[in-house]
């Protein structure tokens, strides 16, 4: 079968699947910016309407991508005796489309995008890679894990208070100045730092060996504030700290980390696949590429900018066909051999 002819056959089915329409908008060296490109602008912009598979993401065709752009196309069909100036309208709304004009007329002045080549690409539906269709997760096995036992997870409230010894300031937990503190992995820990001693003493946890901790924090310090850490089984380094990220280390002291009970349980096994519930993809299959010029811009304000287009053939004034035939020229026009 030829490249193309599955999507001529798909389409004389009583029910063929949806069309898939891109657009590739290329910016050409020379016409819409300086050759060599000193500027490094975005020269190849690639983008669907979403409308035919009620698509609102990307669309991959040929490994690339195109983005989902509001974007109104028409005029492509051919009527007799004329080549089509189709009209491209592409949405405004973000202000994306008058920032590339002002930035291609910055250094190509008036140019409008005028000559930049505009491809419209078809195909169908059943023909796109499975890339495009949601993930299908299947059970493939099961396997053993140990895990923490939620029965042996506790949650502990520490109160948080900063005294002075000596002339220099401690955390105080639970009354007790910078005290070693226990913590048990899988379990939850919260520091209440609403004293009013609080106030310009951050509390965080850190490791030595690995940096920050993560923690969640909110309210204010002296008034509501509490810091919660969870040190997750079985990854919860060993070397853990309290400390107060304004004054440092001195202010707190380490932290033991124990293993809770643990327990073993079955999980499955899955694995992840894409495929196209419309048939088989096909990337060499699609309508033959229509190629279009910009010939002008004809609409821009804050909702779309719009542009006629023209073939190549069109711009450069070559008439198709370039001889009438005639029966002067052609004697045999309007007879059949019998």
């Amino acid at each position: 079968m030829a490249v193309n002819q599955k999507v001529f056959t798909d389409l004389q089915k009583v029910n063929p699947t949806a069309i898939i329409e891109l657009f590739v908008f290329e910016l050409l060296e020379g016409i819409n910016y300086p050759t060599g490109n000193p500027q490094n602008i975005d020269t190849v912009y690639r983008f669907h309407a979403g409308s035919n598979l009620n698509n609102n993401d990307d669309i991959i065709w040929q490994g690339n991508t195109y983005q989902k752009f509001p974007v109104a196309a028409e005029g492509f069909a051919y009527q007799k005796g004329q080549i089509p100036r189709p009209t491209l309208a592409v949405s405004n709304a973000t202000g994306l489309m008058s920032t590339i004009l002002n930035e291609i007329n910055k250094y190509t002045p008036a140019n409008d995008l005028t000559g930049a080549r505009v491809t419209r690409i078809r195909t169908m539906a059943q023909f796109i890679d499975a890339e495009n269709f949601p993930a299908i997760e299947t059970v493939t096995g099961t396997t053993t894990q140990t895990v923490a036992d939620p029965s042996d997870a506790e949650t502990v409230t520490f109160t948080v208070t900063v005294v002075n010894v000596g002339g220099s300031n401690y955390f105080a937990i639970n009354g007790s100045t910078n005290p070693v503190l226990t913590m048990k992995r899988g379990s939850t820990y919260i520091f209440n730092q609403s004293d009013s001693t609080n106030v310009g003493h951050p509390l965080r946890i850190t490791s030595d060996a690995g940096g920050y901790q993560g923690v969640e924090l909110s309210g204010t310090l002296g008034t509501d504030a509490t810091v919660t850490y969870e040190p997750v089984y079985p990854s919860a380094p060993n070397d853990l700290r309290y400390y107060c990220t304004t004054h440092g280390n001195a202010m707190g002291n380490t932290i033991t980390m124990n293993n809770p009970n643990t327990i073993t349980q079955t999980v499955n096994v899955t694995s992840t696949t894409r495929t196209n519930p419309l048939g088989t993809p096909d990337t060499s299959a699609e309508f033959p590429k229509e190629i279009y010029l910009v010939d002008r811009k004809s609409k821009e304000n804050r909702e779309v900018v719009e542009f006629e287009l023209a073939a190549p053939t069109d711009l450069a004034g070559v008439r198709i066909p370039k001889r009438t035939c005639t029966r002067k020229l052609f004697p045999a026009i309007g007879t059949f051999a019998g």
